[in-house]
């Protein structure tokens, strides 16, 4: 046998080698738990960034709304939001021609929507990534197709959300603090926090009319008279106060409130020194 027939034998080996090690490419199959861990991560990052709870629900919504019309797509007991929630129109649909797994779209259209919701785009990525370098290895055809529709779903949903006045609102000003009249607002102590959000009535709501089509019923008419309704209120809600105060920080109130309470920090007060402890950092702020 000459040379060559003996490289062309030794080339056949190593091809049926090659191709018998060759992992078989499978479906990508998407936990659940993989979503929830996607939306865990939203809120952690929320945490660091520091979003008051009314711009959490916007970070929320825009997201879920773009995984949940995908998955609307594929599933006849999901109604999508079209033409119900304001001026969302159908979102474009996947190339019938291309393997699309909607499960992962709909996931790498939600973190693809919170990116650009979020302050701390860099946590986000290394999350995705993580995700992204699993589904590619799995199956790199269903993978790629599947985020090309994602993001486009993504980008729709966004062009969307652009137009629902959150921006213009970021322009507008702050809650008015009218010192010489008792019966307005005014911040309080320790942190003295701002009003948030005195302008949220004007972003578009996703179904009803306008923030003015539920309006709660009005307050007691202020008065600091004895025994009227309005007194009578803040008498008990400062004799609570009172209460908790000699029970200290262990007492059960303060365990139901720090329990309810959604705000991502709570400032705290040790002498001249006032700061906002979260989860995970303390940033120093007065």
């Amino acid at each position: 046998m000459n040379f060559s027939c003996k490289t062309f034998l030794f080339s056949c080996v190593l091809l049926l080698i090659a191709s018998g090690c060759t992992k078989e490419a499978k479906p990508i199959k998407v936990d659940p738990e993989v979503f929830h861990k996607s939306v865990d991560k939203v809120t952690e990052i929320m945490i660091h960034d520091i979003f008051s709870p009314p711009v959490a629900s916007r970070v929320y919504a825009y997201p879920n709304i773009a995984a949940y019309e995908i998955m609307a797509l594929n599933n006849e007991g999901y109604l999508s939001l079209s033409n119900q929630a304001k001026e969302l129109t159908q979102i474009p649909l996947p190339d019938s021609s291309k393997q699309i797994n909607h499960a992962l779209a709909a996931i790498i259209a939600h973190i693809d929507m919170s990116k650009r919701l979020i302050f701390s785009e860099k946590r986000l990525e290394s999350f995705r990534d993580s995700l992204y370098h699993v589904w590619e290895a799995q199956n790199e055809q269903e993978f790629n197709n599947s985020k090309e529709y994602g993001l486009k779903v993504a980008a729709h949903i966004a062009t969307w959300m652009d137009k629902d006045n959150y921006n213009q609102t970021r322009t507008m000003p702050k809650f008015t603090v009218d010192t010489d009249d008792p019966t307005r607002w005014q911040p309080t102590p320790p942190a003295y926090m701002d009003g948030i959000e005195p302008h949220w009535n004007k972003i578009r709501p996703f179904v009803i009319d306008s923030a003015s089509q539920f309006k709660p019923v009005p307050p007691p008419p202020f008065s600091m008279e004895e025994g009227t309704e309005f007194y009578n209120e803040v008498k008990e809600v400062y004799d609570i106060s009172m209460n908790i105060a000699k029970e200290g920080d262990d007492s059960e109130e303060i365990a139901i409130a720090q329990f309810w309470d959604c705000n991502p920090y709570v400032s705290v007060t040790r002498g001249h020194l006032m700061f906002a402890t979260k989860k995970y950092l303390q940033v120093h702020i007065g």
